[in-house]
């Protein structure tokens, strides 16, 4: 899983930018994980970012924070890949 999205890099717009978790660490009280920022799928990542949220311990960690993300306002016109 991961995300498609339009994102700014040093002053430059990168169209259908590839965003994509590339670790986390945590257990059931919270969870870090870090997004990275790529222009096209298999590069390097140009910037990451690291989120945290609490998971349910029902379902994948990793889906929980595709779906933490899609809540934030910045996130919301992200397109699944």
């Amino acid at each position: 899983m991961a995300f498609t999205k339009t994102f700014t890099y040093a002053g430059l717009t990168v169209k259908n930018g590839y965003l994509r978790i590339s670790d986390f660490s945590g257990s059931k009280n919270g969870i870090l994980f870090v997004l990275s920022y790529q222009a096209i799928t298999g590069e390097t990542a140009l910037t990451t970012k690291q989120f945290s949220f609490t998971p349910s311990m029902d379902s994948n960690f990793i889906a929980q924070a595709y779906l933490y993300l899609k809540t934030l306002p910045e996130f919301a016109d992200a397109i699944d890949c």
